[in-house]
């Protein structure tokens, strides 16, 4: 099923929380989708030995690092298996690389509808958003907040106005 703000009333996010720049810009949407009335819970890849103290004790945050990665970078973590047990409405990548260990949570993830940014090969999303490789993680978050503002809204498409 093809979910949006409208009809997702749980909503999954992963990324990687490496840079804090990157983690300010997805708490900004997460507390964009929370004051929607949306459950969100966020999956964190913190690339360092720990995780940086502002990134603590964030409500529905959790987090795991460069550690919990296997040789060939299957994460192997609680908090990665926990989310992977969530059955959310629409699970969000905002990693920008094609990096495994997104890929990895991405095709275990049981949600119903998961977005991304548009890579190669991918074959577990539903929904892909191309952007450029000169755009940032704030780009990419705009565009999936108006994608999943628009999609399966027949009220919003040109279409329907002319009825």
């Amino acid at each position: 099923m093809v979910h949006n703000f409208k009809t997702a009333k749980r909503i999954g996010i992963i990324f990687n929380a490496t840079k804090q720049d990157d983690y300010r810009q997805v708490s900004d949407f997460v507390k964009d989708i929370h004051d929607r009335g949306i459950e969100v819970k966020v999956l964190g890849f913190v690339n360092d030995k720990d995780v940086p103290n502002e990134y603590l004790f964030k409500k529905n945050f959790s987090y795991f690092l460069k550690k919990s990665l296997n040789w060939y970078r299957k994460p192997v973590n609680h908090e990665v298996e926990k989310f992977l047990k969530e059955k959310f409405d629409i699970v969000i990548d905002f990693s920008l690389d094609n990096d495994y260990l997104f890929n990895y949570i991405m095709a275990l993830s049981p949600s119903r509808f998961k977005v991304g940014k548009s890579k190669e090969p991918n074959d577990y999303y539903d929904f892909m958003i191309r952007i450029n490789k000169d755009k940032d993680l704030k780009y990419f978050i705009e565009q999936a907040r108006h994608y999943l503002e628009i999609i399966n809204r027949p009220e919003l498409s040109p279409s329907f106005m002319n009825i």
